[in-house]
This record gives structure tokens, C-alpha cells and sequence, in this order.
């Protein structure tokens, strides 16, 4: 006679929610949703995300994630990467928009200034086994501010060189990038920042224009909102009301000196009037942005393609920023793909409405429209660097820079007790301060809560025992 095996499970009694408003605007994530879907299919693109938030408060406007699903059906096979939420859930290598941080770094660190001279060396530099072109031959020696109109790679490096490593690392630290926004969301990533220990010869120089670092859309966002927001760090919110109560916002931090906030956001403007992303420009606003194009990283044959993650970076209005959008398309193709092509587009769409539904007061004549003030600069885009095959890609790192779960925050998780006797449980749970509700004899074979989950005020945990 064969016995068969009864799989035992335990449930925990249901505990009623409590009601909450989310910070989003349905008008602005309608908008930001339709965008982005015919951005998607006009470019041939995989995927892509919007997130659209206010540098004042941190409130997230709307957030929008490309493929959707519906999420009242249940998922079919091979359907995990349509239910990821790319804007919090998906990091990727963030090409020219990161040189914002090398540039406020440079502004915080050394004595540049918007007009310093940048030689940039003709458009070719060669680094310790690897040569770096920029896209647009020829550039010579030219002011900061142009290098990141211009999205210059080499520009960049040179001056990523005078902030050095460890103030770049502290900086990009400071933005808030390689750890979790905090957002009340799960399954966020927190990007990619390799502590210094492992930087390699031309750690620095990759850094400075935004290879060896990954990201997610809403660390863009969190990181323009800190430009747009006088230089202060402000971090994501989703809710702003639990069981009607205003959750109260996080406080601010400051990461840059005022002045150094505003010089970023008129170099940023001259990215949109006379650089990279001259189709970002709106109506009756002044708008300060950054293009970004980098290189998709294929881990089967652990080479750079020529698909790009093409994005942009940007705020409006300039003198009193009243959100801040940013938009990503990943697995565009050629030129067609590049950041300025693909997102900046998406972006004018998006923030003029959100700036019509939100009613901000325009900071432009309705019929001026700045144009290009260098002949033939609208066909610019960002410089894209060959990447390279030194060393693993920075999505294929492990967690190693991720913080350790600190002690108080460890005795809040449920332990493991699978195996140990009943004994040896109830001393463990005393010890602990834990309340443990036992059934059977013999050792544990089932609990719930499972172990590593967080364990909240009252909770107790359910062990069933058998010989």
C-alpha cells in the first residue's frame, strides 16, 4: 500500500486595509500612458517609462510602464517582463543623461565654471585599452556649458577627471543613486553604484558619461527634481493620504549649493535651445533638459549592441520648476533611437499638458518659439561611446554594494525554524520577544509567516509540528 502525502498549509487571519489617495494625476498619467505606448510603436522599441513628478513635494504625478497588462488576468507564460514596472523595477546604463552629475560635481569640486575652455581633443581620445569618439567629429576646445549641449563624451571625461574619483562617488551617492528612493512601491531596484575599491582604470571616465552605472527612470526623475528643486534632494512619494490622513512628505536634503543648482538648470536650458534636445522645446515655457543614448549591454554574447535605452531629462518652467518628466524608451535601433529622436518628443507632449491641467503660469510670449542658435544643431544628438568588453557590465554585478539588514531592523523578520523541535523554538521566540503559536509534535515542518518576512506589531507566528 502506497501513502500519499497531505501538503499542509497555514493561514493567517485577514486584517481590513486602510483607504488611500495616491499623488497621481489621472488627466497627466492619461496622457503619459498614450504617449508612450505610440512613442513605443513608432520607434520599434521594447519597452519604456515616464515618470512625471513634482520637484516641490516629490509627488509622483504619473508613472507609466510600457508593455501593460491587465491585471485581472492571470499571468501566461513568458509574460513576467510585460507585468515589471520599468520605471522603478528595471535599471539600465544611463548614457549622457548622468552628465548632469559629473557637471554639478564639477560646479561643487573644482574651479569650472559655465565659460571654462574644454578640450575635447578633436573628437578622439584614447583611454587604457579603449579609444573614445565622439559622434560629433572635430570638437575642439570649448566652453563646459557646451560640452553638455553638445553632449560631448570626451568633454565629459575631461572633466569628470578634474572632479576626481571619490567626488564623484560621492556624488552620485548624494543623488541618490545605487540605493531605493523609498517609494511605497515593491520590487524597486536600486540601481547599480560599484563602491570605489572596484573602479577600474577607466572606471572614472566611463562614470563621467554615464556607462558603468545603472539606473531607473525614477532615479532620473529624483535626480532632475533635485536640479529643478535649488539643489535639494527630494525623495518619491505615491501616497498622500492613509486612512484620510496626509502622510507627510520626506524631509528635503540639500546635495548642492543653490547657486550651483541654478547654473545647472540655465546649462540645461541651453541643451534645449541650441544643443541635443531642441524638440523637448514648449510654448509660452522655458525648459531646462538633458538627451541621454547608451548602448544595450547583450548578456548572451557579453557585447555592447547597437540598440540604445534612449532617454530625457527635463523640468519646466526654468526660473520656478513645476514638475519635472522623464522618459525612457529602451531597444531603439540606429541614430532613429538616440535620446533626443525618441524621448524629448514624449516629453513636450506630456509636460505641456501637465503644465495646462495644472494651470502654471506661462514664462513665454504664446508666439515665441526660441530657435536654434547654431545652423544645423537640431540634428545633434548624444555622442555614444564604444563601451567596450573590459570587465562585467554593471547589470551583471551582484549586490555586494547593497547595505546589510541592520540588527533592529533584523529582529522585526521572522527567523527560520523549519527543522529545530518545538523546544528550541519557543527559546528562540522568547529570546527574541516573538509570540509563537505551536500545533503538532515532533520538529517544524510548516510556518507562517515565512522566514525573512517582516513581522508587524501584534503579529504572531503560526508553526506546525510533525514526526
Amino acid at each position: 500500500m502506497k501513502r500519499r502525502g497531505i501538503e499542509s498549509q497555514l493561514d493567517a487571519d485577514g486584517r481590513p486595509g486602510a483607504p488611500i489617495t495616491l499623488t497621481i494625476d489621472e488627466r497627466i498619467q492619461f496622457v503619459a500612458e498614450r504617449e508612450l505606448a505610440a512613442a513605443v510603436a513608432a520607434h520599434g522599441a521594447v519597452s519604456g517609462s515616464v515618470v512625471v513628478m513634482s520637484p516641490v513635494t516629490g509627488d509622483v504625478l504619473a508613472m507609466a510602464s510600457y508593455p501593460t497588462y491587465d491585471p485581472n488576468l492571470p499571468p501566461q507564460p513568458g509574460e513576467n517582463f510585460a507585468r515589471q514596472n520599468h520605471a522603478v523595477s528595471v535599471p539600465f546604463e544611463p548614457g549622457s543623461c548622468f552628465k548632469i552629475i559629473t557637471l554639478s560635481a564639477a560646479l561643487e569640486t573644482t574651479s569650472l565654471t559655465p565659460d571654462s575652455p574644454i578640450n575635447c581633443h578633436g573628437g578622439v581620445l584614447s583611454l587604457p585599452g579603449r579609444v573614445i569618439h565622439d559622434s560629433h567629429a572635430g570638437i575642439g576646445i570649448i566652453p563646459m556649458a557646451m560640452v553638455l549641449a553638445r553632449s560631448s563624451n570626451i568633454g565629459a571625461i575631461e572633466i569628470g577627471m578634474r572632479v576626481g574619483q571619490t567626488h564623484m562617488y560621492d556624488y552620485m551617492r548624494g543623488f541618490g543613486f545605487g540605493q531605493k528612493s523609498g517609494i511605497e512601491l515593491p520590487a524597486e531596484s536600486p540601481g547599480k553604484v560599484r563602491k570605489l575599491s572596484h573602479w577600474g582604470k577607466t572606471s572614472l571616465a566611463s562614470v563621467s558619461m554615464g556607462q558603468e552605472v545603472s539606473v531607473t527612470t525614477l532615479q532620473l526623475a529624483q535626480a532632475g527634481a533635485a536640479i529643478a528643486s535649488g539643489g535639494l534632494l527630494i525623495r518619491p512619494r505615491l501616497v498622500a493620504k492613509k486612512a484620510g490622513q496626509a502622510v507627510p512628505a520626506p524631509a528635503p536634503v540639500r546635495i548642492l549649493k543653490p547657486e550651483s543648482a541654478f547654473t545647472m538648470r540655465e546649462m540645461m536650458e541651453g541643451v534645449v535651445l541650441h544643443g541635443t534636445g531642441t524638440r523637448a522645446k514648449l510654448a509660452g515655457y522655458t525648459v531646462g533638459g538633458k538627451t541621454g543614448s547608451a548602448q544595450i549591454f547583450d548578456f548572451a554574447t557579453k557585447r555592447y549592441t547597437h540598440s540604445y535605452n534612449g532617454s530625457f531629462v527635463g523640468f519646466a518652467p526654468l526660473t520656478n520648476p513645476a514638475i519635472v518628466v522623464v522618459v525612457t524608451l529602451n531597444g531603439t535601433h540606429g541614430e532613429g533611437g538616440f535620446g533626443g529622436v525618441v524621448a524629448a518628443p514624449v516629453f513636450h507632449e506630456v509636460a505641456a499638458e501637465a503644465l495646462r491641467v495644472m494651470e502654471v503660469p506661462k514664462d513665454l510670449p504664446d508666439e515665441m518659439f526660441p530657435k536654434p542658435l547654431v545652423a544645423g544643431n537640431a540634428d545633434l544628438d548624444d555622442s555614444v561611446a564604444d563601451a567596450g568588453e573590459d570587465g562585467p557590465n554593471i547589470l551583471e554585478d551582484g549586490d555586494e554594494d547593497q547595505p546589510a539588514v541592520s540588527e533592529d531592523d533584523a529582529l522585526a523578520r521572522v527567523p527560520d525554524f523549519k527543522g529545530k523541535t518545538m523546544r528550541a523554538v519557543l527559546a528562540e521566540a522568547a529570546a527574541k520577544g516573538l509570540t509563537v503559536l505551536p500545533d503538532g509534535s515532533g520538529v517544524a515542518r510548516v510556518q507562517f509567516p515565512a522566514p525573512g518576512a517582516i513581522l508587524h506589531q501584534g503579529d504572531r507566528i503560526r508553526v506546525q509540528f510533525s514526526r
